[in-house]
């Protein structure tokens, strides 16, 4: 979603102003003109000249639009009312607001015989360098074609010295009345959610009944009940007191993975609110300059370093102590379990996005957004599944922000390669799981000084940028190689603790502060300064070492919390409270980006107004709606399958 609309939006708008840029000097183009933009196209519409119009649909299209602009200048009912739900002149052109989207439900409720109405949005290029793009809406008949309307429009605008903008594929820009299609995703999608509906219900059911009669509840029976399932996702246990118990159970884990989570929604609504139409740009824009902007939303995408570090930690601290019980493990029953767990409600989003996602709304960017996920994913479903899609087609994912689930699982795949030899043979290994960390940072930064990339991705070269270090492995894994050594630091003292003196540990809140400090100014000072004014070297350099010396510091919280360091700091991030988002945090990152954008930005059918208490009510609606249907979406796809693992593959 971070590059998608900006990559399409820059390469039209580029193409564009070479299109014009031999005009603009030349034409007299101000808001007296755009005011009748759209007025004299009615003109141009009763003096077209059809002769020429081959395709039936195509004159169908052009003769009732020149009946319609006969309409309007007759002064009738159907006429004015159609020509009333077009965009007219915005207010604020000289304030960045080209956007004149007309009244979209008007024009999809407009009826005249047999045509209905069919909003469709086209972006132009205005002959005048102080003006924005002018993003007009305009009511066509359903059975025009978007291809043939943008040719006539087109035509008209290039006689005003303006260029349509080409921004996304045919037949994408326009919003009509629409059948569903019986593909074989949403027969699919219709057997296996009927299927599993079913298996909830009944179990459901089966579970109140025994609790009624007092009987004993198979768990077998009763994994896909969501009465259980929903009451074991809030369920709390009580902070563990036992000092030497509290070394052996990282319980502020819930509470940094709780709030990564909430962050990274925080992340997504400021990104999301980019792409959405708006009538004060610049407002927006000097808010998104601020250090409060840059804390919530470009120091977010820490946040995922944050989710990574704490994987490396738990794989090793979980498989060392299995080691110590054991004296072996079983990496192919690891695999299984953490295959079973993780793709159920991946699967789940897969197949909603292939099938019933593209009929749950319509919006001025519904379209184009809607199906470029039903492409991709039903192109690449395979690689998402088998977790290698940052490899395969790193360029068009399925559901790009899910990036990371192949990044972590190929991570945990080759866990037990380096967990093991660290159990064997004990601090030596160490030295070479810090070397690889070491190696991966060098890669980074190798890649970012030969191809001069930035850390702004709002730079030309972002897509590549991301596809060589911001998605592989090799480039991310440094943090979760980090992570790995806290691990096996934590569980090599998970007896005695880390008996450190009491100004050491004050050192390393010190340092820790100040390292946080310094990435999080740092990230600010990289995004606010136009990148042409400092080399590339300072960007290759932070990119490739404030991921790791973030993450060092969140592993340092950890450490301290688990050894009695923290005061309040611990009793705030193992509060009991941050349980249940803990639980949900998984599904909560698979969901949230396609219910935001569902909710408040594919879905808008008009320019809204920025402001910063609206972007906040956003962002505690993104995190209720979120959190909710996480809930039903965990207790339907996630818990029943772990369950039926426990039970089945015992």
């Amino acid at each position: 979603m971070r590059y998608l609309l900006n990559i399409v939006l820059l390469a039209g708008i580029a193409q564009a102003r070479l299109n014009v840029s031999s005009t603009q000097q030349s034409v007299d183009f101000s808001i007296d003109e755009v005011a009748l933009l759209n007025r004299h196209f009615l003109d141009y519409l009763v003096a077209y000249d059809d002769s020429q119009v081959v395709p039936d649909q195509d004159r169908r299209c052009i003769a009732s639009l020149k009946q319609l602009s006969a309409a309007y200048d007759r002064r009738e009912r159907h006429g004015l009312e159609w020509f009333d739900s077009w965009g007219k002149i915005p207010s604020g052109l000289y304030y960045a607001n080209g956007n004149a989207f007309g009244n979209y439900e008007q024009c999809r409720r407009f009826s005249w015989n047999d045509v209905r109405g069919q909003h469709c949005t086209f972006v132009a290029l205005l002959p005048n360098p102080e003006l924005p793009m002018f993003q007009s809406g305009l009511c066509v008949p359903q059975f025009c074609t978007e291809g043939f309307v943008g040719q006539v429009y087109g035509g008209y605008l290039e006689s005003k010295g303006a260029s349509v903008v080409p921004m996304f594929g045919e037949g994408q820009m326009c919003n009509k009345d629409r059948d569903v299609v019986f593909s074989g995703g949403v027969v699919t999608a219709i057997v296996i959610f009927s299927i599993l509906a079913g298996l909830a219900l009944a179990s459901t059911l089966y579970e109140v009944v025994q609790i009624i009669r007092n009987q004993t509840v198979i768990a077998l029976y009763s994994s896909f009940s969501l009465y259980k399932n929903v009451r074991g996702i809030f369920h709390t246990t009580p902070r563990i007191t036992d000092p030497e118990k509290q070394l052996s159970v990282i319980e502020c884990v819930n509470g940094v993975r709780a709030l990564s989570m909430l962050w990274i929604i925080i992340v997504h609504i400021h990104e999301s609110i980019i792409h959405v139409p708006i009538e004060n740009a610049p407002g927006r824009m000097d808010y998104m300059g601020t250090f409060g902007s840059s804390i919530l939303f470009t120091s977010g995408y820490l946040a995922v370093d944050t989710f990574l570090a704490l994987s490396g930690m738990l794989v090793a601290f979980n498989i060392l102590n299995e080691l110590d019980k054991n004296g072996k493990i079983n990496p192919l029953k690891m695999y299984l379990h953490r295959y079973i767990r993780i793709t159920g409600p991946y699967a789940a989003l897969i197949l909603f996005g292939v099938s019933f996602a593209k009929y749950m709304g319509e919006g001025l960017l519904w379209n184009p957004i809607m199906e470029h996920h039903e492409a991709s994913c039903s192109k690449y479903w395979w690689s998402a599944l088998l977790y290698i899609q940052n490899y395969v087609n790193p360029t068009n994912m399925c559901f790009g922000w899910t990036w990371y689930l192949s990044v972590d699982m190929q991570l945990y795949i080759i866990g037990p390669a380096l967990i093991y030899p660290l159990w064997r043979w004990g601090k030596r290994v160490l030295f070479a799981i810090g070397g690889l960390a070491v190696l991966s940072m060098l890669c980074v930064l190798t890649t970012f000084l030969i191809n001069e990339f930035r850390f702004n991705f709002n730079t030309p070269n972002a897509g590549d940028r991301a596809v060589l270090t911001y998605y592989p492995t090799h480039a991310r894994m440094s943090v979760w190689l980090l992570g790995a050594i806290f691990g096996y630091v934590l569980h090599v003292k998970k007896t005695k603790g880390i008996n450190l003196p009491d100004r050491l540990y004050a050192f390393g809140w010190v340092t820790c502060f100040a390292i946080l400090g310094v990435i999080m100014y740092a990230n600010f000072e990289l995004i606010r300064t136009p990148y042409e004014e400092f080399s590339h070297v300072i960007d290759a350099f932070y990119e490739a070492f404030g991921r790791s010396f973030f993450a060092v510091c969140v592993l340092w919280v950890i450490i301290a919390c688990v050894n009695g360091k923290a005061g309040v700091i611990n009793d705030f991030l193992s509060s009991s409270l941050w349980q249940p988002l803990s639980k949900l945090s998984y599904t909560a990152y698979l969901l949230h980006v396609l219910l935001l954008m569902m909710a408040s930005v594919i879905s808008v059918k008009t320019d809204l107004h920025f402001s910063v208490i609206d972007l906040f009510y956003r962002i505690w609606g993104a995190f209720g709606l979120s959190l909710s249907v996480s809930v039903f979406w965990s207790a339907l796809f996630e818990i029943p399958f772990v369950t039926l693992d426990r039970i089945l593959l015992r």
